[in-house]
């Protein structure tokens, strides 16, 4: 993708952005009706925010993210927040020494208090930087200098004079130095909490290291940082009671308005303090607390695209007691599904290619929510053991965990890298090189080998940084049936949900299931094109076209086949070959829309039908769509959305682009333009406008996007 194009994460919640400054009186009062009348651009903030590495380097590892159902601390950089609060607490202070210029209050006074404040930054910046030690001696200076803030202050509180005015500001002052102490020890508790909570991925990696020789329970350790967690919202708490019941009306303007701003603050960060204990429990659940935690790792192979990402063609069990691997097995799933004779009926979605619906078939919803289910449902149906929590990884993940580990050496066939593993694997597994009955015995030899590569102290940091990656991208998903984890994957980003309908927003969502048995998805170029024409009415009328090329060539045949020699394979079936991704890519296409939208044309030479989705309460327009080696096809759809603009007398058009998971990331091209109307804003700035009537905005699928502008006539 080119470079000029950004890497512009969305997420769930929004937030303003602010229009350009206005040059003349004109648009300057345009602006002033935007704002009056809430048409404004927002973008959807990112879920996962940053990463901070566990061992103090600029390496990212590790994050806390934003969500939607509860949401834990983005950072540890949160505790800044605390500084920002006590910040608010000199300024009231200076208004005080203001108001009360005829007590002649030292300067020293506020020296100290601000002292107090700068302390509590620096404890935030330690923290942000891992450097828990100097985080926790700064909080202790933070307490001290508000405590001696408030020893020179005594004599406010004790005050009677016209000055004091029934003691309201006194009373202030007193409240926020106490709150300003508690803020200092609640920094101290949290720190400590958070340094417990960032223990996870080391304890985990190191406990389960096959040479590690302690067996300590790591859930028991971690219950640590929940009690320092719930340590750290007593004082806030304290600190709530103390600041709520100043009247700030009753005070100077100049003091008042800053009381506001500081409970609004002390708001803030309790409810980070309290979103971060909540994710505690369910932490402790995923590793095996108290009783063992059995996952459903879903190995899908994204080279055959299907909606959560890819074939589902091998299945791993694990089970975790205390944060320790009990189990780790890897099974094949033809095996579970032939065992299993009852016919099931397939979705609609599904009816095109089978009769008879299974496990390998369960991901048939791009909502990994509702495939993750049914996914677990037919896993014990068909005779497995019941399943707490389902992941799905895509096979393009492995690749990132081999430039970590390394080569690892399989048996005496050799080593898979980086570089050769997917070959390798697809070409064993599908030729049945290791034998007919078991072809994906070379899974069963790999993995362990692999896992005591990977489970290095020394690979945490790359492997976060790479997890991170991965879910921002959706090549990572999990789903449990209990409310306080699939909560916790919600605000880790991880639960792989569509967008949910918005009134009046427009939406788009190209989802691909391969149902021609090759691997050929990993060689296809897919470029989405939505233009979008909105006349004088508000009627709004979208044109898609989805056009995918099939890239594979002859070099990569010989590159192919000299990588095979070296490993001692000198036959190579056309047959095999074209499963490889040679052969024709053939895939069912559903492309989302707002519902209710109304199909008008599309391409004479491909069948379209309109269906809804239930579950998801979304139109789509399903087709299929056939490209061989070297070719191009494309389709083209033009439909009406089932909404109006309102020109009253500007109107914000909004579009969401989920990608489809697994997805490499299609090529997206946006034009919007309008008839007898023209746009004032648009976001993101990187878009384009030359006339003011149409915008143009391209960039890739890797997350998913979003679009909005304002238009008026």
């Amino acid at each position: 993708m080119q470079g000029k194009i950004n890497d512009i994460q969305q997420g769930i919640s929004k937030e303003k952005i602010d229009l350009r400054r206005p040059k003349d009186l004109e648009l300057r009062k345009k602006a002033e009706t935007l704002r009056k009348n809430k048409n404004v651009l927002y973008k959807k903030t990112a879920t996962v925010k940053s990463v901070k590495d566990l061992s103090g380097s600029d390496k990212t590892s590790y994050s806390y993210i934003k969500g939607k159902s509860y949401t834990p601390s983005k950072s540890l950089g949160n505790i800044i927040k605390m500084g920002v609060f006590s910040f608010l607490i000199i300024l009231i202070l200076n208004s005080v020494s203001i108001y009360f210029q005829g007590k002649s209050v030292k300067k020293e006074i506020s020296n100290i208090a601000y002292e107090g404040i700068s302390y509590l930054v620096d404890a935030g910046k330690s923290a942000t930087k891992i450097q828990f030690a100097d985080a926790l001696e700064t909080f202790d200076k933070a307490l001290k200098n508000f405590g001696d803030a408030q020893h020179d202050l005594w004599f406010i509180s004790n005050d009677k004079t016209l000055y004091a005015s029934d003691n309201n500001a006194g009373n202030a002052v007193e409240a926020l130095l106490e709150s300003g102490k508690n803020f200092a020890t609640a920094g101290k508790y949290f720190t400590e909490g958070l340094d417990e909570f960032n223990k996870i991925p080391v304890f985990f990696v190191s406990k389960n290291n096959s040479e590690s020789q302690q067996k300590v329970s790591i859930t028991d350790i971690l219950k640590k940082g929940l009690d320092k967690t719930d340590m750290a919202l007593k004082e806030i708490s304290q600190a709530t009671e103390k600041i709520k019941n100043i009247n700030e009306k009753s005070l100077p303007s100049e003091i008042g308005s800053r009381i506001t701003l500081a409970k609004q603050k002390i708001n803030e960060v309790s409810n980070i303090l309290e979103m971060t204990s909540q994710s505690f429990p369910a932490l402790l659940k995923l590793l095996g607390d108290k009783k063992l935690h059995r996952y459903l790792i879903l190995l899908q192979n994204n080279n055959e695209i299907r909606p959560t990402g890819g074939f589902i063609g091998s299945y791993a069990i694990v089970e975790i007691q205390d944060g320790y691997i009990e189990k780790l097995e890897v099974d094949d799933v033809y095996d579970i599904d032939g065992s299993y004779k009852e016919i099931i009926e397939p979705p609609e979605e599904l009816k095109f290619f089978t009769t008879n619906w299974r496990f390998r078939d369960s991901n048939y919803s791009p909502d990994f929510k509702v495939a993750a289910s049914k996914a677990k449902w037919f896993f014990e149906t068909e005779g497995g053991p019941q399943i707490d929590t389902v992941i799905a990884i895509n096979q393009g993940l492995l690749k990132d965990m081999l430039e970590i580990s390394g080569g690892v050496q399989v048996g005496n066939f050799g080593k898979l890298d980086s570089e050769n593993y997917n070959l390798l694997l697809s070409f064993i597994i599908e030729s049945k090189y290791w034998g007919a009955e078991d072809p994906k015995h070379i899974l069963k030899v790999f993995i362990p080998e692999f896992k005591k590569q990977i489970m290095k102290e020394e690979n945490v940091g790359k492997i976060m940084s790479k997890l991170y990656k991965a879910i921002q991208q959706k090549h990572i998903m999990a789903y449990s049936a209990d409310s306080d984890i699939e909560a916790l994957f919600k605000s880790f980003g991880l639960s792989g949900e569509m967008n949910k309908p918005v009134s009046n927003e427009d939406y788009l969502s190209v989802i691909n299931t391969s149902v021609g048995g090759t691997k050929s998805d990993q060689f296809i170029e897919e470029k989405i094109y939505h233009n979008t024409t909105i006349d004088k009415s508000g009627t709004i009328v979208d044109e898609v076209n989805v056009k995918r090329t099939h890239l594979w060539s002859d070099s990569l045949y010989y590159q192919w086949k000299k990588t095979l020699e070296s490993y001692g394979i000198t036959q190579m079936p056309d047959q095999i070959i074209d499963i490889l991704g040679r052969g024709k890519n053939k895939v069912s296409m559903r492309i989302y829309v707002p519902d209710g939208a109304i199909l008008l044309q599309n391409s004479q030479d491909t069948q379209i039908q309109t269906k809804y989705d239930k579950d998801l309460k979304k139109t789509y327009f399903i087709l299929q769509m056939e490209v061989k080696t070297g070719e191009s096809k494309e389709v083209k759809i033009k439909y009406q959305l089932p909404f109006r603009l309102d020109f009253s007398p500007m109107a914000t058009y909004k579009l969401y682009v989920d990608k489809q998971p697994g997805s490499r990331g299609s090529i997206l091209t946006k034009e919007i333009s309008g008839s007898e109307i023209h746009d004032l804003e648009f976001y993101p700035q990187d878009a384009k406008s030359y006339t003011n009537k149409e915008i143009n905005y391209e960039t890739n699928l890797v997350y998913d996007r979003y679009f909005s502008s304002i238009w008026e006539k």
